[in-house]
């Protein structure tokens, strides 16, 4: 209906006004409350409404009627639109949208803020139903219509909001009776209404000081299990206990077989459903993945308990650690922001998602390549400046020594900055001693592509010396001298026939060398057809010397393999092996290396990497003005305490981006 009725009080309010549509609703009466202190309300509503306070006015009529919205007062000094109404339906609600713009437009209304859905960063795949995709698209509609029209927005993504008077709060208190039956992998996002109209209120004050720009905020809040939340979301209300909690507990013992029968029924039907609802998948999304970096913004605000993460790592594919499930914590990927906007011989510029993987391959193609990269290809550029990351070279310690200019995203200030290379603001990010900043982009200096012999050497565990595991770190350019069984160098290291089979020799003791090849300055056709002769008679000695040929050092395909190869067998071990990594000096290490030779056996590693670090300048590191050697240590995950214990008694550094070991750490990631 298109009514045109109107209550309003006669005290006319000196405060500017807000037009609220579903203020009636939840977070619309919540919101309402909050706005009033320093605004005029105007509802617009298809109900009666009386009895409203001084500030009030309420229009009634129906928002999808274009017609309907000549009944609001022309005298009206509105600053904002704030729509929350819904009718769940896409054609009336692409109306009301519609005639709310066309308002905004003839009464030149400002400032826009429209409740959408945290459904919108779903991934596209689960977003089947026609109304969710509608959220989106109502967005994108706004976003234009502000942008051409130059006017101010505020597009509000909610998760699932709980507080007084809210649906989903007196759903939290009814499942409370039946809370054991609930599936413990149904993950929810949970916000109080409390913060929602905070934001909003928080954002209003400041485009009044003119220091807000147009923006998306996704409310989210924390992450924990509906199991969780039927006792932290309804601690303040009382529940009917029919018998005492003594007898209570009692009960659930007898009958516990019963019920963890029926919740592997429910367990197994809520799955088989949530192929095919939307509504239910949601409550098994473990992380989300924008595509841009306004939208990775806008989940990193100060109601957000939000985690960044990089492209593919354990906290994705294998397992969530325990202590990011007890903090609630809200995993947020760079995986789809991995665009190179700009590579040439100077510089490249690329999002922070890119893995080394992909800008290696980018850099092939034009005859680049990068001074140094860490033997794990599938890390991001992000991650290798927010924590530092070593590489495959001798002449460069870390990553963070290539970058010259990195754009960040100030958490706490809410603010874009651009860090340089050789500021005290570069070196406290790369070496973790500030917190609050995403990494957005890298600019770093590439160099040409080279050519790189590598050469394999084999050593007994049991009598090489660690002088001698020094000596041949150094050699090439690179060198990685690595371990991953010692039962077989202990047992079978002596057998020539053992250590010359590919499968078992990769196994034992072994130093892998790069040497770079010198290139050839620029000469004639001639001369170069000579030169490439002489190239190919090289690479052929170097194969009959059982050396091999590389561009890259590594495998570039190896995000490949991790998913269709590894991801099954990492994801059964993550469980129980963890990855550590120190960093010695010369005299630690053989000291060390002495005392491992001796108690391997106890120490339970199952593998040893070591590689050679070259001193650098930057204050922080474990570089820092002088050579170490870092040891990359993986061990069972019951060995977490004794390497608390042992370790420190031959290095004082370890790597702040792996699993930490020192004792006040072992109680944290205690699984």
């Amino acid at each position: 209906m298109a009514g045109v009725s109107i209550a309003e009080n006669e005290i006319k309010s000196a405060k500017p006004w807000v037009l609220i549509t579903g203020a009636s609703g939840g977070i619309g009466e919540h919101l309402e409350q909050n706005l009033r202190k320093n605004y005029s309300i105007l509802r617009v509503s298809r109900k009666e409404q009386d009895d409203l306070p001084s500030d009030v006015s309420a229009v009634k009529l129906d928002l999808t009627k274009e017609s309907a919205f000549e009944a609001i007062p022309t005298d009206r000094k509105i600053e904002w639109i704030v729509h929350l109404a819904t009718s769940y339906t896409v054609k009336k609600d692409n109306l009301m949208l519609s005639n709310l713009m066309k308002l905004a437009r003839e009464r030149n209304i400002p400032n826009f803020c429209f409740f959408s859905s945290w459904v919108v960063s779903f991934p596209k795949r689960l977003v089947r139903e026609p109304y969710l995709r509608m959220k989106a698209e109502c967005e994108k509609r706004l976003r234009a219509f502000c942008h051409e029209t130059k006017k101010h927005f505020l597009i509000i993504r909610p998760s699932v909001v709980t507080g007084e008077g809210l649906s989903w709060s007196r759903v939290l208190n009814r499942l409370w009776y039946v809370r054991y039956l609930i599936p413990r992998n149904m993950y929810r996002c949970w916000i109080p209404v409390e913060h929602i109209t905070a934001a909003v209120e928080g954002h209003f004050k400041a485009v009044r000081k003119g220091d807000a720009k147009s923006k998306v905020m996704q409310l989210l809040g924390e992450r924990e299990t509906l199991f969780q939340a039927t006792h932290t979301r309804t601690l303040h209300s009382p529940h009917w206990q029919p018998f005492p909690d003594e007898i209570s507990v009692l009960l659930l013992w007898l009958i516990a077989p019963l019920c963890f029968a029926i919740r592997m029924l429910v367990y197994v039907i809520m799955a088989i459903i949530s192929w095919f609802s939307t509504y239910l998948n949601s409550f098994y999304i473990q992380h989300f993945t924008p595509e841009s970096q306004e939208e990775l913004l806008s989940f990193f605000n100060r109601y957000n308990n939000c985690l960044i993460s990089g492209s593919e790592n354990m906290l994705l594919w294998h397992y969530t650690p325990p202590w990011i499930i007890a903090e609630k914590k809200i995993l947020v990927t760079t995986r789809r922001l991995n665009k190179i906007h700009k590579l040439d011989k100077s510089v490249v510029v690329c999002d922070s998602g890119v893995t080394i993987a992909e800008l290696l391959k980018a850099l092939t193609r034009k005859n680049l390549s990068i001074s140094t990269y860490p033997n794990y290809h599938d890390i991001t550029l992000g991650a290798c400046v927010a924590g530092p990351v070593h590489g495959h070279s001798h002449q460069f310690a870390t990553v963070a020594a290539l970058i010259s200019c990195i754009k960040v995203f100030d958490v706490a200030e809410q603010q874009i900055k651009y860090i340089h290379k050789g500021t005290p603001e570069f070196r406290d990010l790369v070496f973790n001693t500030t917190n609050n900043i995403l990494v957005l982009e890298v600019n770093l200096i590439p160099c040409p592509l080279e050519e790189f012999v590598k050469t394999r050497k084999r050593f007994d565990f049991v009598s090489t010396s660690p002088e001698v595991l020094i000596k041949h770190a150094k050699f090439g350019d690179s060198c990685e001298v690595r371990m991953y069984v010692p039962i077989l160098d202990y047992c079978l290291g002596a057998s020539k026939y053992i250590r010359s089979l590919p499968i078992l020799g990769g196994l034992m003791l072994t130093a892998t060398v790069w040497s770079r090849r010198n290139n050839a300055s620029k000469m004639s056709v001639k001369e170069e057809k000579v030169m490439e002769e002489k190239e190919e008679n090289v690479k052929q000695e170097d194969n009959r010397k059982g050396g091999e040929i590389e561009k890259v050092k590594g495998d570039i395909n190896w995000k490949r393999y991790v998913e269709y190869s590894t991801k099954f067998l990492w994801s059964l071990g993550s469980k129980c092996i963890m990855n550590t990594e120190w960093f010695f000096t010369e005299e630690e290490f053989i000291v060390f290396w002495k005392f491992y030779q001796k108690n391997w056996n106890r120490l339970g590693f199952y593998k040893i990497l070591i590689r050679h670090c070259k001193a650098d300048d930057f204050p922080h590191s474990p570089c820092f003005q002088r050579n170490v050697y870092a040891i990359d240590i993986i061990a069972l995950r019951y060995q977490r305490n004794t390497l608390a214990n042992i370790m420190p008694r031959f290095s004082k550094t370890m790597h702040a981006g792996k699993f930490l070991c020192t004792k006040q750490n072992v109680e944290k990631q205690n699984v």
